[in-house]
């Protein structure tokens, strides 16, 4: 074991030595592959080797473009990080997750982390990562759907940022996420409304962009010059300037090549094809274009980059139209619009489930008063899960302090458990989001009915669920989870979709201590466990 752990500590030393040395081509291969050639040696319960390698896991992922994956890692070393309460690292990975996890249409993880980084950011009182955090709210909003909630958050994002010495990242990173979310603002409107008005977020942007421009030099980072470059050349390209966007463009590019940025050569590749149809040469476009959606698709993973994807589909209808060939114009319009509408879905689903936002219970409170119902009423609605009916988080913080209460009174246990469905994404991708719905509606009543009417059952994330289990000792809160993942395993999911297979996996925790935090905390590093186990398990906590 002890050479084990000397190479897994070998590994994990060049991976951040890569990491230190910034952004090269070379630095991102050598410590990518260092740090995953070393997860998968390190021990479920190294908590300080899995937190240690789970970092530069994530970080390796992100900067080559795999953000699906970087986001599954982040969530995995996740409860390690909050084990030692509120601090920047922990809103780095919260904002690095929810980052990743919105670009890859994972709306649920990314609102969620995207909340918490707020949440630890203002407990710090530290107005660099507050503007961070805001900024990455913003960033959620713009992506589900929302880019005028979006750039009031990314300006105060900037107004946090702007007052701190220096070019440090968060004023950086608001201008330059605050110009991203008016290109997107400009996208959603520019099939729909005349063209000076669609053009308006761009005119919004340019400043940003420009002053986003001068602080990554002064950063002296080159992903950020290529990123924040590789905008100002979209935005110019859009607003008509062929000749300074070209200049970004290029230079965009050349920065790209070097640091071997493929998801940014894909995403400059495509505006540079764009520059092309509004320069008047359909023909080169296409071709350019063409060669950019074959990279593409042809990259790991592809799926990684949708809103490329989209914009290349846009552009090369617009250069096969201008070719006069209607039939390919036609296949690219279909598959920008079937796109376009699988990302409106994802965004409605992602609303319907997490959002009951505090004006809507504001104006269905003030409707009740007038109505004279009773608030009471409404405020149950408004802790229940909309889509299988179980409590919420709303719900979990209105019952766990009185339960908590009782078992202090009555001197009796109290059991909590995280049950997760294991890969719950796959079920998603293979079979859809409706028959996803579906298969969370129907372990939500096997979760009722394994379950007693004094229990709390909650739905508290997209494939995650809580019990409040009163007056329940340990082995009889393992023994209920047990038959609970064995119930669950062996149901006819089959009559839902052929080859259709659904487990559990739960971490269980009971008092002492008469603690929410504590408890909660123990039952999600018991579902780490579990899940590192191999999933389909119970584990205590």
């Amino acid at each position: 074991m002890a050479s084990a752990s000397h190479t897994v500590d070998e590994l994990l030393t060049q991976a951040e030595a890569a990491r230190d040395q910034g952004s090269s081509a070379e630095a991102l291969a050598r410590g990518g592959a260092a740090a995953e050639a070393a997860w998968p040696q390190i021990a479920a319960d190294d908590r300080a080797r899995r937190r240690r390698g789970g970092l530069l896991l994530v970080h390796f992922r992100y900067r080559s473009g795999a953000l699906s994956s970087a986001v599954d890692a982040g969530l995995e070393i996740l409860p390690l990080l909050r084990e030692t309460g509120p601090d920047a690292e922990l809103v780095e990975l919260l904002r690095t997750i929810a980052l990743c996890a919105v670009d890859a249409h994972r709306f649920d993880d990314a609102l969620h982390c995207a909340e918490e980084a707020h949440r630890v950011a203002q407990a710090l009182g530290d107005p660099g990562w507050l503007s961070l955090a805001t900024n990455t709210l913003g960033c959620f909003f713009e992506r589900s759907g929302d880019p005028w909630q979006a750039e009031r958050l990314l300006n105060e994002a900037v107004d946090i940022a702007r007052p701190l010495a220096g070019p440090w990242r968060p004023l950086f990173g608001a201008l330059n996420n605050l110009a991203a979310v008016l290109i997107g603002a400009h996208y959603l409107l520019r099939d729909a409304v005349p063209l000076e008005e669609a053009r308006a977020p761009l005119q919004r942007a340019l400043p940003a962009v420009q002053e986003a421009v001068a602080q990554a030099r002064q950063l002296q980072d080159p992903f950020a010059l290529v990123f924040v470059l590789g905008n100002l050349g979209e935005i110019l390209v859009h607003l008509g300037n062929a000749s300074g966007a070209r200049a970004a463009l290029e230079e965009a590019m050349a920065g790209a090549r070097a640091g071997g940025y493929e998801a940014q050569m894909h995403r400059i590749g495509c505006s540079l094809g764009e520059l092309l149809v509004l320069e008047g040469h359909p023909g080169p476009a296409r071709d350019a274009l063409a060669a950019v959606l074959s990279a593409l698709l042809a990259a790991a993973p592809a799926a990684d980059q949708p809103v490329t994807r989209l914009r290349l589909h846009h552009a090369l209808w617009r250069a096969e139209s201008a070719l006069q060939r209607p039939a390919a114009a036609l296949s690219h319009l279909e598959q920008y619009l079937k796109l376009e509408r699988q990302r409106a879905v994802t965004q409605l689903q992602s609303q319907s489930r997490l959002f009951v936002t505090r004006l809507e219970a504001e104006q269905a409170r003030l409707e009740a008063r007038r109505q004279g119902e009773r608030a009471d009423t409404l405020e149950v609605d408004v802790r229940h899960d909309p889509l299988t009916g179980l409590g919420n988080r709303r719900e979990v913080a209105h019952r766990w302090p009185e339960m908590l209460r009782h078992a202090q009174a009555a001197d009796s246990p109290l059991s909590v458990a995280m049950v997760d469905l294991d890969m719950f994404k796959q079920v998603n991708d293979r079979h859809g989001h409706a028959l996803g719905d579906r298969v969370l509606v129907a372990l939500a009543q096997l979760l009722r009915a394994a379950t007693r009417s004094a229990d709390l059952v909650a739905r508290v994330g997209g494939e995650e669920f809580l019990l409040l289990l009163p007056d329940t000792p340990p082995q009889r809160a393992l023994e209920v989870c047990e038959r609970l993942r064995q119930r669950v395993a062996s149901y006819a999911w089959s009559n839902l979709a052929q080859d259709l297979k659904v487990t559990l996996s739960i971490g269980v925790a009971s008092t002492p201590p008469l603690d929410a935090a504590a408890l909660t905390r123990r039952a999600d590093e018991a579902l780490f466990r579990a899940k590192a186990q191999g999933r389909d398990r119970v584990v205590a906590g």
